[in-house]
């Protein structure tokens, strides 16, 4: 290669292409220049179907509480309820924790919260169900319905395309799905402790609805740790009208006696698998959504859609100019 002369760059090199002496990057800033008010029309134009939207979507409020394990010590612990044994009999009698095997109160409390045999039960209230599903209930008639609207509308003629049929009354499975899009479960702190939030339009519902799947939830495993604690006790005085044997009486005993203990703590009129450390609560006034940040989104949305368009439209003229200079 002659000294002076300059290497041309291949197409591993990182160097912008130029045309006419002006890099991709200039004649990029230089195309917004050009085109500002496509930029501010974009920018107004997000802006207004953002308050449009916020005029149409039904304001909701959170509520949020804060829960976490039920505590075995301190001045405000429930106690234990399964004695606490020492030696080697303390293996087989300890209540287990969260672990790979084991599956604890509060862990069951989670996957069950609003879901599942829960929100049957919840199904079983007629006021629970009215306001989880206004849309549905008519109250003229006092009586389900179809929703009203041009979406319902729409589903239902698809589902009639294919010989089905939308559903009227609600029943628990219906009730967990809205549960589930309504609930958020979130870690605090990364330690036990959960905040559990929920929407909706009015705030004496969504507080209500919170506090009630609480309850249920905590009433449903209350209910299946006394249901466990009668048949072992039932088993065990059965066993013991069989047993002769003095040192096995003995035995079957002791086990009745500590099965009773925990029966007895079972009922005791305290939280059950989970302790309510910050009781259901919302603000005032509507927070979801929230104007302060979907109007300034909407704006960057708009002027980013104006940007591409600009960017397209330039690329198709330098193409049609391209081809007819051929």
């Amino acid at each position: 290669m002659p000294d002076g002369a300059l290497a041309q760059p291949d197409a591993m090199t990182l160097r912008l292409p130029a045309t006419g002496g002006e890099g991709d990057l200039r004649r990029f800033v230089r195309l917004l220049r050009q085109g500002w008010r496509w930029l501010l029309a974009g920018g107004f134009g997000g802006i207004a179907l953002a308050v449009c939207a916020l005029w149409l979507v039904t304001p909701a409020y959170t509520a949020a509480m804060v829960i976490g394990p039920t505590a075995r010590v301190g001045s405000a612990a429930m106690g234990a309820r399964v004695p606490m044994l020492s030696g080697r009999d303390s293996a087989a009698m300890a209540e287990p924790g969260a672990g790979d095997e084991s599956l604890s109160d509060f862990a069951r409390y989670l996957e069950l919260f609003g879901s599942g045999p829960v929100a049957e039960q919840l199904a079983r209230d007629s006021r629970l169900l009215q306001a989880l599903f206004p849309d549905r209930w008519d109250a003229e008639t006092q009586r389900w319905r179809p929703p009203s609207g041009m979406v319902p509308a729409v589903k239902r003629a698809l589902l009639a395309l294919v010989g089905r049929q939308d559903w009227v009354e609600p029943d628990g499975e219906r009730v967990a799905r809205a549960l589930r899009d309504r609930l958020v479960i979130d870690m605090l702190r990364s330690g036990p402790m959960r905040r559990i939030t929920l929407r909706h339009s009015d705030r004496a519902t969504a507080l209500d609805l919170l506090g009630r799947v609480a309850a249920a939830t905590d009433a449903h495993l209350r209910a299946e740790a006394a249901r466990r604690s009668a048949a072992q006790i039932a088993h065990i005085k059965d066993r013991l009208g069989a047993v002769t044997v003095a040192e096995h009486r003995q035995a079957l005993s002791d086990l009745l006696l500590d099965q009773e203990r925990v029966a007895m703590m079972i009922g005791v009129d305290l939280p059950f698998a989970s302790d309510m450390i910050q009781p259901p609560t919302a603000a005032a006034l509507p927070d979801w959504p929230n104007p302060a940040v979907v109007v300034p989104l909407a704006g960057v949305a708009g002027l980013i859609a104006a940007c591409f368009c600009l960017s397209a439209s330039h690329a198709l003229r330098d193409g049609r100019a391209g081809e007819a200079a051929r």
